[in-house]
């Protein structure tokens, strides 16, 4: 059994229906996957992952949000860079690469989207993500 099977770690989602977006969808999923994993992997014993998708002013908008153990916020500005890592020693020791916001920050990019994260140390992460419709 992985570490994050063992944390008991509770998913929660709500989408508006009838969200029709122009993309592809394995891009998308890999997106949403990198997110989700990362929610899931830095998150508390029995803690939320909180999954949202709506339309909004011409927008699909999208946060994954979590209960987990936040990001500082001097690494807001660096968290998108290739191979980054905010805490090197426990990433390595979680099977990560440094690469997963990396790839989601560019396949936002394709679509001309926006992602930005809103997160303090011990207080959990949201990313939010607009996407043209």
């Amino acid at each position: 059994m992985q570490p994050q099977q063992k944390k008991g770690v509770k998913l929660e989602v709500e989408a508006d229906e009838n969200i029709i977006m122009l993309v592809n969808k394995n891009r998308i999923k890999q997106m949403l996957i990198n997110l989700v994993d990362n929610a899931i992997k830095y998150n508390i014993e029995n803690g939320t992952v909180h999954i949202r998708a709506s339309k909004a002013s011409g927008k699909t908008m999208i946060s994954i949000r979590d209960t987990g153990i936040g990001i500082s916020e001097k690494h807001h500005s660096r968290i998108f860079e290739r191979f980054y890592r905010v805490d090197k020693g426990r990433s390595r020791n979680m099977g990560g690469t440094g690469l997963g916001l990396s790839i989601v920050k560019h396949i936002v990019n394709l679509y001309n989207g926006d992602i930005r994260v809103v997160s303090k140390a011990g207080q959990g992460t949201e990313f939010i993500i607009q996407l043209p419709l």
